[in-house]
């Protein structure tokens, strides 16, 4: 399995012929664009989902996930557009895509369960401690905000650093969404990129070196998560040890001691030989 791969939520009703005859492979293509979506928007009450926070996206960036030709990217556009799937938003410098009906982070994944042999799917009772969510990263609806909190700052101090504005691309939101989704939170995150810049503006020698990609601080931020993890398992270890000394020093103090019989009845010295 990709270490760089993240849950995200999408519906089972995509799962038909329907859909099928209408999509065919270019489901690839809308099944990234529903796990970049970074925020919902309602338009006419239409729920929309924006993808990349509405950076214009080029076909060739989308065709280079894939490993296809920007030509076979086109066509999935132009079916996905086609049949209402998705809108497209022609930019000087890319594409600007919106998914329509978007239910990225609408609803948990845990709010319903499907019963064996079952079409319908019923609500899940609050107090069911057995069912649980594989998708943590839609709970609480708060991974839309993380991602686009770490991103802002990342622009921010990206643009201040090169001397003009600039914005995050697909990728950087993909690294971000892999942050967020193995448990860093925002203000970590945003602690971490001020760090990480700062280094950096440490270490570099001339003014035209700049961070390019957010992948570079995700590096910067997983040696810190990892340090972090490897020092609370440290402790961890060093609480199970006293824990382990104490129960066996207890152990010890209870336990009588053995006696040994001494072959000289407790003398010690020169003894005397008994007369027969």
């Amino acid at each position: 399995m990709n270490r760089n791969s993240y849950p995200f939520l999408t519906y089972s009703g995509l799962l038909n012929s329907e859909h099928y005859d209408k999509m065919g492979s270019s489901v690839w293509l809308f099944l990234w664009f529903i796990s970049s979506t970074t925020k919902e928007q309602v338009h006419d009450g239409v729920k929309w989902g924006i993808v990349l926070g509405q950076k214009p996206v080029k076909a060739r960036e989308m065709a280079e996930v894939f490993g296809v030709s920007e030509k076979t990217v086109r066509r999935w556009l132009d079916l996905l557009e086609k049949h209402e799937y998705i809108k497209v938003v022609r930019a000087p410098y890319g594409l600007m895509i919106s998914v329509k009906h978007s239910k990225k982070f609408t609803q948990r994944a845990d709010t319903y369960i499907r019963p064996e042999g079952s079409d319908r799917t019923f609500p899940v009772n609050p107090e069911d401690k057995n069912v649980r969510s594989d998708i943590d990263i839609t709970k609480d609806n708060t991974a839309e905000d993380e991602i686009n909190k770490i991103a802002g700052h990342f622009i921010r101090l990206r643009s201040a650093q090169e001397g003009r504005r600039v914005y995050a691309s697909s990728r950087d939101y993909q690294a971000i969404a892999r942050i967020v989704s193995r448990g860093v939170s925002a203000h970590e995150a945003i602690k971490w990129l001020g760090e990480c810049f700062t280094a950096f503006e440490h270490r570099r020698t001339s003014s035209t070196e700049t961070i390019k990609a957010f992948s570079y601080c995700a590096k910067f931020m997983e040696d810190r998560l990892n340090a972090r993890i490897a020092k609370k398992t440290i402790t961890t270890r060093r609480e199970r040890n006293k824990i382990h000394d104490k129960t066996n020093n207890r152990a010890d103090s209870d336990r009588p001691e053995k006696r040994e019989t001494s072959i000289t009845g407790g003398q010690t010295g020169r003894i005397r030989r008994k007369p027969l």
